[in-house]
């Protein structure tokens, strides 16, 4: 096949992805990826002021909505005497309390209008960095624009819908929890490549498979891709026959080094994106190296200790509102990260607002006997039960672990044994565990919970 006969088909194979099978699968959910993201381009370019403007039109009408529909902000508002039909936008959302994952917590029913309007409603399930399990109900509506602005960012790099990818991510324990995934995949255009298993062998044979794939972008876990190229630099190999336009990592900070060793094995963008489960992206990284905050959905604040918003360049908690999501209304919403912001402008040309982040989630690997590295962030996979609500895991040994467990009223008799099975299935049936089970789980001096500590000496 020639060069351009390969082209050809790659752009069709792409065509087809976005038009025939992602679209559609999307409509059929609720979702109109489309009709927000033709929505969402221009919105990257207002004035600041327009987008000042309608930040604050959004979070009044938050306001109201939360107000009239759900019972914890109703019940906060009167306790506070707010009325919310007199509430000022920004200016006046440092009355209101800020939500931490425990508010979340003891309050998820209450969190959640009294009817859903016919709407489709989509329950995720997080434990992040916190070990903390906590369920979000989200509709269509919302997860849709967390979707168009996904696409939104990744066109700064000339990436489009229904794009080939190669996504380093986790792969589910279950059988049919691994074909929901496989399917998911399909769908998405993309080939999946396990973060558990990080061993020379196989990323040998991934760099084969991601060869014969030919993806267009890379996606994944920073720390995971990080020891990809590791691994196969030390095998002699790089990665820039693959020509991709963007590697992008996220969930986890990217420091100098990360990025540096990319650069080298991609010789392409290195990309570092800033989000959750519960907002989507939050920041994204321009040709220009600035993170850009998703303002035009997005509330953002960043908070000293006392609860005061600090001024530009300080370190602060960041605190988000997201003001499309109405069904289950999630205001001032601390996220756990520390980051700050600038009032200076880039000059990519985009107009939303610019920070970075000071300290984020952390992410770490199981180390085992045989010389595999399993990503830690398989404990949010596994972990992540409704028989827990928080989790705290110590590996003591290359062959022992201590799991520490907050019991939720859904443990049961046979929820231990579960768990064990599962961790034991990913990482090896040798590995011995032990359960404690605790009230509760002292934080770290910065008030987060780490859910994975390594007490094995490096090599």
């Amino acid at each position: 096949m020639g060069v351009h006969e390969g082209e050809f088909v790659e752009h069709m194979n792409q065509l087809i992805a976005k038009y025939f099978v992602y679209y559609p699968i999307q409509f059929v959910r609720g979702y109109q990826v489309g009709k927000y993201l033709h929505q969402a381009i221009p919105m990257q370019y207002k004035s600041t002021k327009d987008l000042l403007l309608i930040r604050d039109r959004k979070i009044n009408a938050l306001i109201n909505h939360a107000y009239e529909h759900t019972t914890y902000y109703h019940e906060i508002f009167n306790k506070r005497s707010i009325n919310p039909r007199e509430f000022n936008g920004f200016t006046d959302l440092e009355i209101l309390p800020v939500l931490s994952k425990h508010d979340i917590l003891s309050n998820e029913k209450d969190l959640v209008e009294h009817t859903s309007n016919n709407q489709k409603l989509y329950t995720r399930k997080t434990a992040g960095s916190t070990g903390m399990t906590l369920h979000f109900q989200k509709e269509a509506a919302a997860l849709a624009m967390n979707d168009a602005i996904m696409w939104r960012c990744y066109k700064w790099y000339g990436i489009d819908v229904g794009d080939r990818h190669a996504m380093f991510w986790g792969v589910p324990v279950t059988k049919a929890a691994r074909f929901r995934e496989s399917v998911k995949d399909t769908v998405l255009n993309r080939i999946r490549i396990s973060a558990f298993d990080i061993s020379a062998e196989s990323c040998l044979r991934q760099q084969e498979r991601m060869e014969r794939f030919r993806p267009v972008y890379f996606y994944g876990y920073t720390s995971a891709i990080y020891a990809f190229c590791r691994a196969l630099k030390e095998k002699g190999r790089d990665l820039k026959k693959l020509d991709l336009k963007a590697v992008i990592c996220t969930a986890e900070k990217m420091y100098d080094y990360h990025r540096e060793l990319l650069e080298e094995m991609f010789d392409c963008p290195v990309v570092d994106e800033y989000g959750s489960t519960e907002n989507g992206i939050i920041a994204f990284q321009c040709r220009h190296g600035n993170m850009h905050m998703m303002a035009d959905h997005l509330c953002i604040e960043f908070l000293d200790e006392q609860g005061r918003r600090v001024r530009p360049g300080e370190p602060g908690h960041i605190v988000i509102t997201d003001l499309v999501s109405y069904h289950m209304p999630l205001i001032r919403y601390d996220i756990g990260d520390i980051g700050r912001y600038t009032d200076k402008a880039c000059t990519c040309g985009l107009s939303l607002p610019l920070m970075d982040i000071v300290e984020g989630r952390k992410e770490d690997f199981i180390r085992l006997k045989d010389g595999r590295m399993i990503h830690a962030a398989y404990l949010c996979y596994t972990l992540k039960d409704d028989s827990v609500h928080e989790f705290k895991m110590y590996q003591k040994a290359l062959d022992r672990l201590l799991v520490q467990i907050v019991k939720s009223p859904s443990f049961g008799p046979r929820s231990e044994a579960l768990l064990r099975k599962k961790l034991k299935t990913a990482l090896s049936a040798e590995v011995d565990m032990d359960f404690v089970y605790v009230d509760t789980i002292p934080r770290d001096p910065s008030g987060k919970l780490r859910y994975f500590v390594s007490e094995v000496p490096l090599p």
